[in-house]
């Protein structure tokens, strides 16, 4: 009796450990990547902007560090998750994250794993049908569960695997968490002086004209080649004779008419192998985006394509069901677009396209891909749009076909 009291204390212990360290996963990206930009701002400002040499070091691989899942385990459980969840914190995009769980045991018999099911197919966990080992004299039998969870575009990325055991009343929640974020990012003030990921525009179009911050994350070195594909602006720097720095003030001037000549983004090109093209979304009143499908980012990064070769991408489109991406095209006579798989988990759908630019394409660009969906039996995939009606009146529904452009950019060198 006394073991097992020791040992229940040990697991409060660890339990509120993991709880002290975690914060709460948050649905609000702009909130979070905002927080993140600030804090990183704030590091450079407070650090030296002269060249200077970073020392050697070897890649580490993002670690997972405890937080407190979203949904709390029944009061009877037998079963709970430690920790609960992984905060893998900023990571590059297109990165394998890589965490392990402990599925512990308190009753006095082995428990079987019914499922095991992640909310995006970017999520991979394979214990269905594994035992979870019964206590054995006051020490709680212990299930290993390694997850991993691919990161493509930048952003806050959530996921999460319900995962089902036999006797219990409630599904286990296992979840992760990162920001994607390349290593070299954007900042603009915004109306009330506030550094935003983003060129705020939508309510005074003058500020489509202004100044950007550009910095690296890590505090390293790197030079700016252009922004929007012409030579940057530099405030207080001289391209030719400085150093490289690790932060910049560069000035930009968008396009504010006609209408369909305002840039959707704001592209930058760094010489850093990890971060050779960045955006900061441009919000003006005409650079709204209401697409037919429910597309997990309005853009693509493409990178680098060598002269004469292709590029590929991924997007990701969710609540699509059993409905799949039909056809691909691109919807500029100088580029080619041909869709080359796609993967689905039931709910979501992530598409890989590739992209051939001709040979009269150098440089930075970007340009839209037009995809087409079907449903399972091949005829055209219909959504609904509600749409403001008179005052009063509730809103009008618009039947129309599920397709949608995406903006894919990059440079073609």
């Amino acid at each position: 009796m006394k073991l097992k009291m020791q040992t229940l204390i040990h697991l409060l212990v660890l339990t509120a450990l993991a709880h002290a360290q975690a914060r709460t996963c948050a649905n609000t990206v702009a909130a979070e990547e905002s927080a993140a930009l600030m804090q990183s701002t704030v590091m450079l400002a407070q650090a030296p902007t002269t060249a200077q040499t970073p020392a050697p070091s070897a890649p580490t691989k993002p670690v997972g560090k405890p937080m407190r899942a979203a949904t709390a385990p029944a009061v009877n459980a037998k079963v709970i998750a430690a920790p609960a969840g992984l905060d893998f914190g900023v990571v590059a995009p297109h990165t394998l994250l890589e965490g392990n769980f402990k599925l512990v045991n308190t009753s006095d018999k082995p428990l079987k794993v019914l499922g095991a099911q992640p909310s995006c197919q970017c999520t991979t966990i394979e214990i269905t049908g594994k035992e979870i080992p019964a206590q054995v004299s006051g020490v709680p039998g212990v299930l290993e569960v390694p997850v991993t969870m691919k990161v493509s575009a930048t952003g806050i990325k959530t996921a999460q695997v319900k995962v089902v055991v036999e006797g219990e009343p409630l599904p286990i929640t296992l979840d992760l968490r990162a920001e994607v974020a390349y290593a070299v990012r954007l900042a603009i003030a915004d109306a009330a002086g506030k550094m935003q990921p983003y060129v705020d525009a939508a309510e005074d179009a003058s500020r489509l004209k202004g100044v950007a911050q550009i910095f690296s994350s890590d505090g390293k070195p790197f030079r700016v080649l252009s922004v929007q594909g012409a030579a940057p602006e530099f405030l207080n720097w001289n391209a030719a004779s400085d150093a490289p720095l690790a932060k910049y003030q560069v000035q930009f001037a968008l396009a504010n008419e006609p209408c369909e000549m305002v840039p959707k983004y704001l592209l930058v090109e760094t010489d850093r192998a990890d971060a050779r093209m960045i955006d900061a979304r441009v919000r003006h009143e005409c650079t709204k985006i209401s697409p037919a499908l429910d597309i997990a980012e309005f853009r693509c990064n493409v990178g680098v394509i060598p002269t004469g070769g292709a590029g590929t991408f991924d997007i990701e489109i969710k609540k699509m069901g059993s409905n799949k991406i039909a056809s691909v095209k691109s919807l500029d006579a100088k580029f080619s677009a041909q869709l080359v798989g796609q993967r689905a988990d039931g709910s979501s759908l992530m598409v890989t396209i590739r992209l051939t630019p001709s040979k009269e394409v150098q440089g930075v660009f970007m340009t839209p891909v037009h995809l087409v969906a079907a449903d399972a039996n091949g005829q055209p995939y219909m959504t609904q749009k509600p749409e403001a009606g008179p005052p009063g009146q509730p809103p009008k529904i618009t039947t129309l076909p599920a397709e949608v452009d995406v903006l894919v950019y990059g440079k073609v060198e």
